[in-house]
C-alpha cells in the first residue's frame, strides 16, 4: 500500500541485493528501511545508502509512493528454525514462514519473562502476568515484520509446526 510498509522474507532468490530483490517495483519503492541500516532510490544512481543485501532473519520498512507487488523468481523457503539473536531493546524481525502462527504457539515457554512487547505495522501486542499475551497483534503472519522488545539478549527460534 502507500507509504511505510512493515514486511519480511519467507521466501528469498540468490541474489540478495537490494537492487535485485526491490527490481519489481523500482520507481515505485523510494526507501528501505533495517534495524539501524537504510537505501534509497535515487533515479540515474540506483539504491544508495548503508543497506545493500536482504537478510532472511530481518524485518523492514519500505516506503513506495503508490500501490505496488513485489515480486522476483527463482526463491527459495527460507529456513523456518533461524536462530535470531535478539540483543535488549528493540529488534526489527522477520518471520520466517508463510503461515499465520499465534504468538503465544510461536514462541517458546518462558520468553515471555524476556520478551516485553511485539509490535507489527498498526498492530502490537504486550505479555500480562496472569492473562497472556494482550493487544491487537494475535499472531506472527508469513511476509511480515515485527519489532520485538527483550529486556536481555536472548536467542529466539519460533516453534512452526507444520512449515
Amino acid at each position: 500500500h502507500y507509504g511505510a510498509n512493515l514486511i519480511s522474507f519467507y521466501m528469498l532468490p540468490e541474489d540478495l541485493s537490494v537492487a535485485n530483490i526491490m527490481s519489481s517495483i523500482e520507481g515505485i519503492a523510494t526507501g528501505i528501511i533495517g534495524e539501524g541500516i537504510a537505501a534509497s532510490f535515487i533515479e540515474g544512481y540506483g539504491w544508495v545508502g548503508s543497506l545493500s543485501v536482504i537478510k532472511a532473519e530481518s524485518g523492514y520498512w519500505i516506503q513506495v509512493n503508490q500501490y505496488a507487488v513485489l515480486c522476483f523468481s527463482d526463491s527459495e523457503p527460507t529456513d523456518p528454525s533461524i536462530r535470531y539473536n535478539l540483543h535488549e531493546g528493540n529488534n526489527l524481525v522477520s518471520f520466517p514462514a508463510h503461515s499465520t502462527v499465534d504468538i503465544g504457539d510461536a514462541l517458546s515457554d518462558g520468553l515471555e519473562t524476556v520478551i516485553t512487547g511485539i509490535i507489527g505495522e498498526g498492530v502490537a501486542a504486550s505479555y500480562i502476568n496472569g492473562y497472556g499475551w494482550m493487544g491487537s497483534l494475535t499472531a506472527f503472519e508469513g511476509g511480515k515484520g515485527y519489532w520485538i522488545t527483550t529486556t536481555e539478549p536472548i536467542h529466539l527460534i519460533y516453534e512452526i509446526s507444520g512449515n
